[in-house]
């Protein structure tokens, strides 16, 4: 469990510090479920499954898939979030994206596909 903990971690690109603070618990108590010299209560794992989007008998047993998708409603949920706490330069091309027509979205890709492209050393 201990090396499932810290690739949640790591896979999300945060600290000790980070991680603990979104788990509200502390630097110590991650670092020794880490380590494996404690081992979580069931709530710090269901708290680890539903933040992170992690499926908990992944998280409790390694076994079956590592994602546990997020119902469309929580995604929405979030999706609003992150809107609201945009400022408003990013909101507005959020705004001009959704007022696209749908057309222009396969331009889009294509471009971004490209520059990723071109990211990766293709000519």
């Amino acid at each position: 469990m201990k090396d499932r903990i810290r690739k949640v971690r790591e896979d999300n690109g945060l600290s000790l510090t980070k991680f603990a603070a979104v788990l509200k618990t502390s630097v110590a108590a991650i670092s020794r479920y880490e380590s494996g010299d404690r081992v979580p209560s069931d709530a710090l794992l269901n708290s680890i499954s539903r933040e992170f989007h992690i499926s908990y008998a992944w998280l409790k047993t390694g076994e079956g898939p590592m994602e546990d998708p997020m119902p469309d409603d929580d995604k929405l949920n979030r999706l609003t979030e992150t809107y609201r706490s945009l400022p408003d330069r990013l909101k507005s091309l959020v705004d001009a994206l959704a007022q696209m027509d749908p057309e222009w979205y396969k331009t889009l890709d294509e471009a971004f596909a490209e520059i990723e492209r071109r990211k990766n050393g293709g000519a």
